[in-house]
């Protein structure tokens, strides 16, 4: 069935209608209207699908009540087989509700058969429609074949090249270049020709950029799209690319390229007015849409299915700068980072693959040239993809800052953490060895009276020819308290209280002489293997003391390998820099290193976190004190050093004592300073004033220097000493304890020299503060429990020195 004719050709329509009358009516609507066309109709499924295959139809009319199926089912067939074919329902029960729905599937348009005076505009706008649709088709298809034939021309080396001399002006141009240009081959060039050939819109920013290009400081590089007047073609769009060369800081060249863009800008143009066209055909139908897709603040853009950018959002140029005429056009992917690019075209090639939403996060370059974080998600319809992402730079700088602050703040806490663990381990330390100072102390007082008492008995049992039976006995009360004299020295080292007297000493020497004493201390199943340092420095240190160190150490090396193994001793010179981690390492500096290491069954880290403390001992009961490691500390603390245990359980244990290297001046005077001592005689007759506030103690210091043949008068404090000052002007001597309440032996000793300058004095102590060697000297200081003949060679000493200085007489007549 056909009318007059209204248009170029005839438009054929497919009718789905089971009624013959109402085809009849609807073609007559369409007569009236003016509409050439031919007019199919069907009324079954399998004759409506056999005639979408065969094809060639311009528009389909359907009723929606049809016999053996709906019209639902016929749209998704149509949407099938013919999708590009418009589709309207012209139907007598369809309601508004449904028409929506139905307009949600694909459907073009619906109709209502009793307001059938509407299906002639609903056809022309179905029909302009798929005109537009087929007319973008096509400029794109131009715009491909515009990039084809751009590729072609490149492959063909189908562009000018051009160098520009900044340094004397001079312009060159190619043969190609000049054609672009429309300049003569032989006319002269310069830097203004060039300007005069730009349009006069762009010639301000053109010769903006080249000077920029050709700055020292400047981009160095050219990439511009502008505009010339060719004399015979009138406007051209060109593109060109340059990079400056530098001598030294100046410019001496300025190349690049050329290429005539005019086509591709014809087709952009063409493509932006398509789009153009298409938004107002559809305004009335997206105004909301429209209204969120310029005013939102999110970056919102069509793509095509190979990823180039059909249109933008007005965001794109708050957010990144770009202005929608910069980026229309082209590829979306041209402005990703590098490193973004491969993941961000995975993430959006699942669209197409399983109809998904993926998110992606990448980074997109700003108008200034700057990357800004982008978060983003895309979803597809009709071969198109709809991309909405917003701005997350400020959120992952801030989440960057955040982690940084996290790291740090754990970093100071975990530092916090060790710094507090080595305080208290520390104070710890410090307080037990406060404790068994004094009691070390009280200790040594003890055993001056015993000892004192023991040697009395026995010079008087020995001069009355006393029974062997009790000779034996006092000399087993002797070995105990000397016993316990030697226990409180080492409690004495652990508290860092003992006298020591320190000297250059070379520590593979002492190693060597004691190499037969430590392979019969450790007995036949344990080889000992030395590593000394062929150059090793000099070490300051007590050699007595770090004798007992050596000898300690193997020992409990030996009592670690109860089935044998090896023992290793070596030494070392070494530089710390890095301040102490626990209690017992040194400060930095530089230090001379004894190391002892065991193969025995090695330390647990509990263990090991006590091992220093005194009386701790893991051997069974009677088989260790548990002294040996504090003394170990308490000697290399003293002596301005430490230690350091590297230990792992099965494997073996190295224990390292670094001591404090002594200097070229100290081992000199050392050297020069070896003179032996000569006691000399007594002087009998002096005075002594003893001072102690142990009664018992200054009882047998009292009848030792009166058995030595000295006048002796004792004070048990130290105002009871000044007092005995005042009133003898005869005293010769001051013995002081120096451990005393209220006044220490130092005040009494101050406040004495004060009253009679020059009087000598020597103290008596169960243990020597550290000020107070360093003020007095070795000769002025005498160890409880002290020997008979130390005590009387320091005091002739002291008198001797006295006598020298002052003149005081040998001995009194009185």
């Amino acid at each position: 069935m056909t009318s007059k004719p209204r248009q170029d050709r005839s438009v054929r329509i497919l009718l789905l209608e089971d009624s013959q009358l109402d085809g009849e009516l609807l073609a007559g609507h369409l007569g009236r209207a003016g509409l050439t066309y031919t007019l199919d109709r069907v009324e079954t499924q399998a004759d409506f699908e056999n005639a979408l295959r065969t094809g060639g139809y311009d528009l389909v009319l359907s009723d929606f009540a049809l016999p053996g199926f709906d019209g639902h089912l016929a749209l998704r067939l149509a949407r099938d087989i013919s999708p590009d074919t418009p589709f309207i329902f012209v139907s007598g029960v369809l309601g508004e509700l449904f028409a929506t729905e139905s307009l949600k599937q694909g459907a073009t348009d619906y109709v209502l058969k009793r307001n059938l005076m509407r299906l002639p505009f609903a056809v022309d706008r179905a029909l302009a429609e798929a005109h537009e649709r087929r007319e973008r088709r096509r400029a794109e298809a131009a715009l491909s074949a515009s990039e084809i034939s751009t590729r072609i021309a490149l492959e063909a080396a189908s562009f000018g090249l051009w160098a520009f001399m900044p340094t004397t002006g001079q312009l060159q141009w190619d043969r190609r270049c000049r054609e672009m240009f429309g300049t003569d081959p032989a006319a002269p060039l310069d830097y203004s020709v060039f300007l005069g050939s730009v349009h006069s819109q762009d010639r301000e920013r053109m010769d903006a950029a080249v000077q920029q290009a050709i700055l020292l400081e400047g981009t160095r590089e050219i990439d511009e799209e502008f505009r010339i007047l060719h004399p015979s073609a009138g406007e051209r769009w060109i593109a060109t690319r340059g990079r400056s060369i530098f001598e030294g800081n100046v410019c001496v060249r300025f190349t690049g390229v050329v290429q005539d863009i005019t086509e591709q800008k014809r087709a952009q143009q063409a493509l932006r007015e398509l789009n153009e066209r298409l938004e107002a055909s559809v305004e009335q139908r997206t105004r909301e849409r429209d209204r969120i897709w310029h005013l939102s603040r999110d970056l919102l853009c069509v793509l095509s299915a190979d990823g180039v950018m059909l249109s933008v959002n007005p965001a794109w140029t708050g957010v990144l700068g770009w202005r929608s005429e910069d980026i229309t056009g082209r590829p979306f992917y041209e402005l990703l980072h590098p490193d973004d690019l491969s993941a961000t075209r995975a993430a959006l090639a699942r669209l197409f693959a399983d109809d998904a939403s993926p998110r992606f996060v990448a980074r997109c370059r700003h108008h200034d040239g700057s990357f800004r974080w982008l978060s983003g998600t895309a979803a597809t319809e009709d071969g198109l993809m709809y991309c909405v992402a917003r701005d997350i730079t400020s959120e992952r700088e801030a989440a960057a800052e955040l982690e940084a602050a996290n790291r740090q703040l754990l970093q100071q806490i975990a530092e916090r953490e060790r710094v507090e663990k080595t305080l208290q381990q520390m104070q710890r330390l410090d307080a037990v060895g406060q404790l068994t100072s004094g009691v070390a102390h009280d200790f040594n007082n003890l055993l001056t009276v015993i000892l004192g008492n023991v040697t009395f008995i026995e010079r008087g049992l020995s001069s009355a020819g006393g029974e062997p039976s009790l000779m034996r006995r006092l000399s087993h009360m002797r070995i105990a308290a000397e016993r316990g004299a030697k226990l409180t020295s080492q409690l004495l080292s652990f508290s860092r209280r003992q006298r020591l007297e320190p000297k250059p000493l070379d520590l593979n020497e002492t190693v060597h002489s004691m190499r037969d004493l430590l392979q019969s201390t450790m007995g036949g199943s344990i080889q000992i293997e030395t590593n000394l340092s062929s150059d090793l420095w000099p070490a300051l240190v007590d050699p007595t003391q770090i004798e007992l160190i050596i000898l300690n150490l193997a020992i409990n090396a030996r009592d670690a390998m109860a089935v044998g193994g090896s023992l290793t001793v070596a030494t070392s010179n070494t530089v710390l820099y890095d301040p102490p981690r626990r209690p017992e390492e040194p400060g930095p500096g530089e230090y001379v290193m004894l190391s002892v290491a065991d193969t025995g069954a090695g330390m647990s880290d509990e263990v090991l976190a006590k091992a220093f403390e005194p009386f701790f001992t893991t051997k069974e009961v009677g088989k260790g004190s548990g002294l040996g490691l504090a003394q170990v500390f308490g000697f290399a603390k003293q002596s301005g050093g430490g230690v350091q245990i590297e230990t792992c359980v099965g494997r073996g244990t190295e224990v390292r004592v670094l001591m404090p290297r002594a200097s070229v001046r100290g081992v000199e005077s050392a050297v020069g300073g070896q003179r032996s001592a000569d006691p000399g005689r007594p002087h009998s007759g002096r005075k002594i004033l003893v001072v102690d506030d142990d009664a018992s103690v200054r009882e047998i210091t009292v009848t030792t220097l009166s058995e030595l043949g000295y006048v002796v008068v004792e004070a048990g404090s130290g105002g009871a000493a000044l007092d005995q000052l005042d009133r003898a002007a005869d005293i010769d001597l001051l013995v002081v304890d120096y451990a005393m309440p209220g006044m220490n032996g130092a005040d009494v000793v101050r406040e004495a020299q004060s009253r009679r300058p020059g009087l000598p004095y020597l103290y008596l102590t169960g243990y020597a503060d550290l000020g107070a060697l360093k003020e007095v000297g070795e000769n002025g200081i005498v160890q409880k429990p002290f020997q008979e003949e130390e005590l009387a060679a320091k005091i002739v000493q002291a008198l001797s020195k006295a006598n020298g200085a002052v003149g005081i007489p040998a001995a009194r007549s009185d």
